[in-house]
């Protein structure tokens, strides 16, 4: 009984202590803490997550930066984290109320972004640069490079041509700084320069570059951030840099997506039955009705549907990264993409890979850079012709026709049988009946050696050897039978084109910390070596039509091996005093082998001053600014991409084939010999540099513990020695009547803006909005030796005349009836000479935007993502060719050459009976805003059930744009909307897998 009694009281007193036990955590889950979360300064912040670590118990401060935390045990590691501060963690032991401060994590001034030649933190930046980070969760449907950019830099503008899969795009930073060389900016990959000229059979320069390879991209817009590349920064530089390997294990990535486009808009004509209509209720009292009434048919074709489809599309990316043997990081990648374009017959598919080495060696002291990427791209080009053909041909004819010997198709024919080739081709034809494809092999590599002394470690050696290789071929192929061809006898033609591109790069570079002042500086002196080579050949001939000597009747043939060089010798010098004070110096030496000796050689020096005045005591005490940081830039760029080829300043010699020659020998059974000739160029001796000074004034901001920053800009440029290819010579001074000549100045003014925020930041909810603007203002203020202010240089719808802007449309002033309606041909005599003529055509509008907009916002909430990104541009005009081509109602318009044509609706708008074209009737406002993509993803990680991390998301492209533009797109590259491929809405589903 007695050890029974002992172990009944053991078991009450363990009992006992169990109950206290839990008690006490019962107690303890139920304990409630306040507190206060501040920064540095005593300025409490406001939405700070503060959470029970490993637990989903977790609340955000208030508006005075306080917070009450329940169900807190003593013991409990408390976290507190908010966005751009150090997250700080805390153990409770009981205290009732927490006062902790968060220290700011300077990341985004220590993030390091590349400039040319070297990186520079971007705290210390003193140039105009925006740095990009390419996010996969806010891409879309982005097949190519440049999709990556658009809307989301100010003062950088990007336009697709169209929405062929394999068309070209046009990149534009603060508009244009030449008249008739070329405004593309200066792509550089991984230090390697890519050639502005292009690809045959490519489409899009960018589309050698898979976008899922990169890492981030630099765009360099003023000339204290470009200077650095002297000859080749005139408009702006971008700096594409790529993703390379990690440390840690094998990592393996995958993405993939099939998206689905369809046709959004078409243009509005007639249909079948409203022409038939038409005819009859318009001409049915006129003679020449009753043959329209014989070629009238009998269907409804919607020659839109017929030469449209929708699509299916789609892309694979794999990649594989970390490190080998410790010290050497690799990462490489595979894709593949396919493309049917919504024009029939249009087709890309793209095969790419890339690999990346990035070895450290001997304590890091010596860095090796290793990157290449190859593509092999399959083109497919559709005859863009087939949009016009298929807006104005009969829709009341069949597409068919089992009788035609034309390729089974219907066919316009007089009375001969025979085709009439002034008539509306079958634009199905045109599209079935042409083969027109290319094949283009790409290879961008490069090696980096960046070596630190040993014995000297304050100075740095980098070295870097490029290269870029293409090779491309293609073929077109017109049937005998087609309708368009059958005339001439068909068409085959081939052509091949290999490009070598090489580059060598050295550099040192000396980094030295001083007490004096506080202050550090380092300097940088380096030589550049560049080789652009090019050849290829050519051969076109009719494949039924022969000449004397019975071969294929020859079209065009060309066989072709240019090259030139770029030598420069570049510096820079940066000061940096208590990081508060920064200076900024470059110089470089460029010599091209496009100008005569004498003017081979220029200079293009820079300097750039910044003050981070939130290092100032002054700012300081404000509380809400992190960064303030002024820039001010001067410096000068140069232009020696002059669209003249690679000996404008030699004479050269063209090698004319049949009736270019214009010297006929004679006739062989009625077979025409053309001789031979080698025909003399034109050329300037004199030819120089064209040379761009640019002014700027900058400011950095961060407010707000960080939840607002962004830049504002303002600059002016001014380009002198404008290279004008459109030069009139003096009757027998050349060999032709204009030349390229240095003439003329053209100024640009601008503001760009750009503003991010995160509004809300919490535990499970975060949204972050940025938008940008930019305004840009070109104009004219010199085109001739004398400076004449009325001279122009008209180039066909076009005119540059001294105070106006670039490329304005030269047009008449139409007058309108009381009820403003276009009057057919009555016009503005705006020299009161009584009479109309091209004296009275007037600068009017331009394509060029005044301002250009971009806006970009997210939100996650858990696993789950939305993004929406639009982009907009204002002070646009477009020429509305296809409304203007096709306004003619009179009959002999409507009906000519034995054949009818149909027209647009809008050619009721004005009820011309003869086209007026030069009328600004057509000059029409082309702003907008487009929404480019919105994205939903879902997240999720790595579990039991699902043994790797990954997102699956969904996406739609181009759904909206908000326009009163009256033609199919707004968005059209230098402004004349004569036959655009319509861009697609595209239907998107995608999934990353992380394994």
């Amino acid at each position: 009984m007695e050890k029974q009694l002992k172990i009944k009281r053991i078991t009450q007193f363990f009992v006992l202590v169990l109950f206290v036990l839990f008690s006490s955590q019962a107690f303890a889950q139920q304990s409630t803490i306040k507190g206060l979360v501040k920064d540095e300064a005593g300025v409490p912040i406001i939405g700070a997550n503060v959470s029970v670590k490993g637990t989903t118990n977790g609340v955000v401060t208030d508006t005075n930066g306080r917070f009450i935390l329940s169900k807190v045990k003593s013991g409990a590691t408390i976290v507190f984290s908010y966005v751009t501060y150090i997250t700080k963690e805390v153990t409770y032991k009981g205290q009732a109320d927490m006062v902790v401060t968060l220290i700011e994590d300077n990341k985004l001034l220590d993030e390091v972004v590349v400039i040319g030649y070297g990186q520079v933190r971007k705290g210390d930046a003193t140039g105009a640069l925006t740095s990009l980070k390419a996010d996969d969760k806010i891409r879309g449907f982005a097949p190519n490079t440049q999709d990556l950019l658009v809307g989301k830099v100010a003062g950088v503008a990007i336009t697709s041509e169209g929405g062929s899969p394999n068309g070209a795009s046009y990149i534009r930073i603060r508009g244009g700084s030449s008249l008739t060389a070329s405004n593309d900016p200066l792509i550089v990959v991984d230090g390697v320069f890519i050639d502005n000229q292009g690809l045959n059979g490519a489409g899009n320069i960018l589309s050698t570059i898979n976008p899922t390879d990169i890492e981030s991209f630099t765009i360099l817009k003023d000339a204290s951030a470009t200077a650095i590349y002297g000859s080749r920064a005139s408009n702006g530089v971008i700096l594409i840099t790529t993703k390379k390997g990690t440390e840690g294990k094998v990592k393996i990535t995958y993405d993939g997506n099939v998206s689905i486009g369809t046709p959004k808009k078409k243009i509005d004509v007639m249909t079948g039955d409203e022409f038939r209509v038409f005819l009859k209720e318009n001409y049915s009292d006129l003679s020449i009705y009753e043959q329209m009434a014989k070629k009238q048919g009998l269907v409804n074709t919607d020659w839109q549907d017929e030469i449209f489809r929708t699509t299916l599309n789609t892309e694979h990316n794999l990649s594989v990264y970390g490190t080998a043997a410790k010290v050497m990081p690799y990462r490489v990648s595979f894709g593949y993409t396919n493309i049917d374009g919504i024009l029939k017959t249009s087709k890309t598919e793209r095969y790419t890979g890339s690999f990346s080495v990035i070895p450290s060696l001997f304590d890091d002291h010596l860095k090796i850079n290793l990157n290449g990427r190859g593509m092999y791209v399959k083109n497919r080009f559709a005859d863009w012709g087939a949009i016009g053909a298929a807006i104005v041909m009969d829709p009341s004819q069949s597409v068919y026709d089992k009788d035609s010997p034309y390729g089974g198709y219907f066919t316009w024919t007089g009375d001969d049988d025979n085709v009439i080739q002034v008539a509306t081709k079958n634009p199905v034809s045109m599209l079935d009946m042409t083969h027109d494809e290319s094949k283009v092999r790409n290879f961008i590599g490069n090696a980096q050696l960046d070596y630190k002394l040993h014995f000297f470690p304050e100075l740095r050696l980098n070295m870097n050897v490029g290269i870029d290789y293409s090779k491309g071929e293609g073929i077109k192929y017109i049937s005998e039978f087609a309708p368009s061809d059958y005339m001439y006898g068909g068409y085959d033609s081939s052509w091949n084109q290999k490009i070598r591109n090489s580059s060598f790069d050295f550099y040192a570079q000396y980094a030295k910390d001083f007490n004096f002042l506080d202050s550090n500086f380092d300097l940088m002196g380096g030589y550049s070596w560049q080789h652009y080579w090019r050849a290829g050949d050519s051969v076109g001939h009719r494949i039924t039509k022969f000449d004397a000597y019975g071969d294929p009747v020859l079209v065009t043939q060309s066989n072709y091996e240019t090259e030139h060089y770029i030598v420069s010798f570049f510096g820079r010098m940066n000061y940096n005093v208590k990081d508060r004070y920064l200076l900024t110096f470059t110089l470089r030496n460029d010599g091209s082998s496009r100008f005569h000796k004498d003017n081979r050689w220029a200079l293009f020096p820079s300097v750039a001053l910044a003050w981070r005045m939130s290092e100032e005591d002054f700012i300081k005490q404000l509380g809400f600014v992190n960064n303030l940081k002024l820039r001010l830039g001067w410096g000068v760029t140069g232009q020696q991409d002059i669209n003249q080829g690679d000996y404008p300043y030699m004479a050269t010699y063209l090698h004319t084939v049949g009736d270019q020659a214009n010297y006929l020998r004679g006739y062989n059974n009625g077979v025409p010999i053309w001789v031979s000739l080698l025909r003399p160029e034109a050329f300037n001796p004199d030819l120089k540099w064209e040379s761009t000074i640019t002014y700027n004034v900058g400011l950095d901001y961060s407010l707000f513990n960080n939840r607002i920053d962004g830049s504002i800009d303002f600059y002016h440029r001014k380009t002198k020695d404008l290279i004008n290819a459109e030069t009139k010579t003096t009757a027998g001074t050349n060999f032709k009547e204009y030349v390229a000549a240095n003439i003329g100045n053209l100024e640009n003014t601008g503001f760009e803006f750009a503003i991010n925020g995160r509004p809300v930041v919490n535990r499970n909810f975060t949204w972050e909005i940025g938008t940008n603007f930019a305004y840009n203002k070109n104009k004219i203020t010199k085109l001739s030796v004398g400076d004449d202010k009325d001279t122009k240089s008209v180039n066909g719808m076009t005119v540059h005349m001294v105070g106006h802007a670039a490329n304005m449309y030269y047009v008449y002033e139409q007058i309108y009836d009381e009820n403003g309606k276009p009057i057919e041909g009555l016009y503005k005599d705006r020299n009161n000479d009584g009479q109309i003529n091209e004296q009275d055509l007037r600068p009017y509008k331009k394509s060029s935007p005044d301002v250009t907009l971009g806006l970009n916002t997210r939100l996650n909430w858990k696993a789950w993502d939305l993004s929406v990104a639009g982009h907009g541009s204002f002070g646009t005009y477009n020429y509305n060719a296809i409304a203007a081509n096709h306004a003619g109602l009179s009959p002999t318009t409507i009906y000519a050459s034995e054949s009818l044509s149909n027209r647009v609706k809008s050619a009721f708008d004005t009820n011309f009976q003869i086209a007026q074209p030069l009328s600004d009737y057509y000059v029409q406002n082309a702003s907008f805003f487009r929404i480019d993509n919105i994205v939903l993803g879902w997240s999720f990680k790595n579990s039991k059930r699902i043994p790797f991390n990954g997102r699956i998301y969904g996406s739609v492209q181009n759904p909206f744009v908000f326009t009163k533009y009256k033609g199919v797109d707004p968005e059209v590259f230098g402004g004349y909307d004569g036959t655009l491929y319509p861009r697609p809405m595209t239907f998107l589903l995608g999934v990353n897998l992380n394994f």
